[in-house]
């Protein structure tokens, strides 16, 4: 069966940024088949054919996340980034259980979805409950389990976590064809040195994606060249670590020589502007790693630094921050937020995710527009900037993810959202010790 979406106006965000007044899209077996001028369509028998108006798009891409974290959602407020983890939320997560973070994921998928989050990048511990609450949830996800030496981490540390990812990667990557893998050493100054150059080696074996914090805030930085002589991405360069495919968060403070390092090696930044502003982090250098031609895309980080899964909030965030820092209107233009928040994401994962294109995932979102942000769209450059600088997560009316539609009317079709807040907002008590 062949579905045909006709909506008012398509962004496709292909390689040409084009636009559909209006345009339709046709799903088989979960990809995109056609898309174009309804009225141009090739005839099909059996085609079954949904009259949307409003407004589709590709799904929004989120490239980087601890979503389970919505059981610790405003932990910590206040704290920098290294008392914030040891004093709040490591201590709370050491009290998790596997059913906890399974809620803990699905509330965050629901969270998702509902705002047309249809990717996630995910690192968290807790791999079974994670994956479990990915495949029941009904959302892409690139998920690289958490590897790292710090209070309360399981058994023996990095090496048994390394182990149990790469028995994670061999026997579920690909499963339901939107279940992928890789591996996440959280950061420099968590792991030891050769725990970093094993981890990569593990990934580049497999040429799965790892992801990494990385130069997140001043003190970090410090912290690292006091330990090793050298900035974080120069000693994971040292370690041949940045020779695969690498994804490094944050990535606020990089000087010229990072920045240089990390183009060469073409490693993909998820920029959290969000985050690192409740963290009092600092501002990524968004324009000088796009001049650089570094692939970069948007994250929400977890709920806890942020404090929600709002992407399109971060995507206004980082194009107002790199406007404002270079005072110039035009440091990131309207199209190019909403590159960075769908096809810039997937090509930082590695995936052919964000655009609507022949052969891509059928990975789209519809948005109604009778509401007063999208009031009045006089032009085309209007109707766009209505998008991504008012754009918002309650116009999401459908979401589909590899052509299976899993928001409609605004509900999740496979998560009870009622239940996930009930038993994350027990089980968040519980982990306070209350």
């Amino acid at each position: 069966m062949t579905l045909r979406l006709v909506a008012d106006a398509v962004f496709t965000v292909d390689a040409q940024d084009t636009m559909l007044l209006p345009g339709a899209v046709e799903v088989e077996d979960g990809l995109i088949t056609w898309v174009g001028d309804p009225w141009q369509v090739p005839a099909a028998v059996g085609t079954e054919v949904h009259q949307l108006g409003g407004l589709l798009m590709p799904g929004l891409v989120n490239c980087h996340g601890h979503s389970p974290m919505t059981l610790v959602r405003s932990a910590g407020d206040g704290l920098p980034l290294d008392r914030w983890l040891s004093e709040s939320v490591w201590p709370r997560e050491a009290r998790l259980e596997d059913e906890d973070v399974y809620w803990g994921m699905v509330l965050g998928a629901a969270e998702l979805l509902g705002n047309g989050v249809t990717t996630t990048c995910e690192q968290y511990r807790h791999p079974d409950p994670v994956t479990e609450a990915i495949l029941d949830s009904g959302i892409r996800a690139m998920y690289t389990p958490g590897i790292f030496d710090v209070p309360g981490a399981p058994r023996n540390g990095w090496e048994d976590l390394l182990e149990e990812a790469c028995r994670l990667f061999d026997a579920m990557e690909g499963t339901a064809g939107r279940l992928h893998l890789g591996f996440g050493p959280h950061a420099v100054y968590t792991v030891p040195r050769e725990g970093l150059r094993d981890i990569a080696g593990e990934a580049q074996r497999r040429d799965a994606l790892m992801q990494i914090h990385l130069s997140e805030t001043a003190s970090e930085c410090e912290q690292v060249r006091e330990r090793y002589g050298m900035s974080a991405p120069a000693l994971l360069e040292s370690e041949g670590a940045l020779d695969g495919r690498v994804l490094a968060a944050h990535s606020v403070w990089l000087d010229e020589a990072d920045l240089a390092t990390v183009a060469r090696h073409d490693v993909a930044v998820a920029h959290c502007p969000g985050s690192n502003g409740k963290l009092g982090a600092g501002i990524a250098p968004l324009r000088a790693l796009l001049d650089r031609g570094v692939r970069v895309g948007i994250g929400t980080d977890g709920p806890a630094s942020n404090d929600d899964l709002h992407l399109w909030d971060e995507m206004r965030l980082a194009a107002l921050l790199a406007r404002a820092t270079a005072t110039d209107p035009a440091a990131v233009t309207s199209a190019g937020a909403l590159r960075l928040a769908t096809r810039g994401g997937g090509e930082a994962l590695g995936l052919p995710v964000g655009s609507l294109e022949v052969g891509r995932p059928a990975d789209l979102i519809r948005l109604r527009t009778d509401d007063a942000r999208f009031t009045p769209s006089v032009t085309d450059a209007e109707l766009l900037g209505h998008l991504v600088w008012a754009g918002a997560g309650y116009l999401v009316t459908d979401v589909w993810v590899a052509g299976a539609r899993v928001v409609e009317g605004g509900r999740c079709t496979r998560i009870d959202g009622e239940q996930a807040r009930a038993e994350v907002g027990q089980r968040a008590r519980r982990l306070l010790g209350s």
